[in-house]
């Protein structure tokens, strides 16, 4: 499948570090603990809340949202159709492209029905990038996405809050040597912080580090001591 660029699905939805554990609120409680105990029959009023808790507006957090939103529809793709018919109404713009960028980061048929309508009311690159939308139906699963960017991090972190698939966490760990300015010290962060907050985070970054070299160990429990949590080796 081909890989397309995060600006398509991030033109359509149109930062800070990102966390795992948000500020509390009813949205943000509901997206952060989905994995723990999944309440699929609370999507509407969840999206609503997280809409009006402004985390659609929020750079990073919309990314986050966008993975969390697309890996719940792929656990899910018989109810997309009657989440989107029942939710769209309800949000303002903003929200309603999160919302179709999820489902067509999914693979989901049901975003067909709008994208043609965003189209149709967008104009320079945004109009562009949505027709590539329209154009491509094979878009890379968010666990096959490469970690180069802070929004391909975004990704992970809201496709394993929607899983608690460990896959997602490890994926954060390959951007740990990356190049990109700034990157390998957003995945140190992003990583310490959600395994201080996240039993599960702690226990994968445990398993990834004993495989690591000492000084990616050693950076690792540097910045977690900061945080006060305890060490993550075995």
């Amino acid at each position: 499948m081909k890989l397309l660029p995060l600006t398509i699905a991030a033109g359509l939805a149109l930062a800070a570090l990102p966390q795992v554990r948000a500020e509390t609120g009813s949205g943000k409680n509901w997206m952060d603990h989905y994995y723990e105990t999944p309440h699929s029959a609370d999507f509407v009023p969840g999206v609503v809340a997280l809409s009006r808790e402004g985390v659609f507006d929020s750079d990073h957090q919309k990314f986050i949202a966008i993975g969390f939103l697309s890996k719940v529809f792929e656990q899910n793709p018989g109810a997309v159709a009657g989440w989107l018919r029942a939710a769209m109404p309800l949000l303002p713009e903003q929200g309603q492209r999160v919302l179709v960028a999820a489902a067509w980061m999914a693979s989901n048929p049901a975003a067909d029905r709008y994208l043609p309508r965003f189209y149709a009311q967008s104009v320079g690159e945004q109009r562009d990038i949505t027709g590539t939308m329209i154009d491509e139906k094979a878009v890379t699963p968010v666990v096959d996405i490469p970690v180069n960017t802070v929004h391909a991090m975004d990704l992970q972190w809201g496709a394993f809050l929607a899983s608690g698939d460990e896959r997602y966490v490890t994926n954060v760990f390959t951007a740990f040597g990356s190049a990109q300015p700034g990157l390998a010290t957003a995945a140190r962060y992003t990583l310490v912080q959600n395994a201080a907050a996240d039993p599960r985070v702690m226990q994968v970054c445990r398993d990834v580090l004993s495989r690591q070299p000492d000084s990616v160990r050693a950076q690792f429990q540097a910045a977690l001591n900061d945080t006060g949590a305890p060490k993550p080796s075995a």
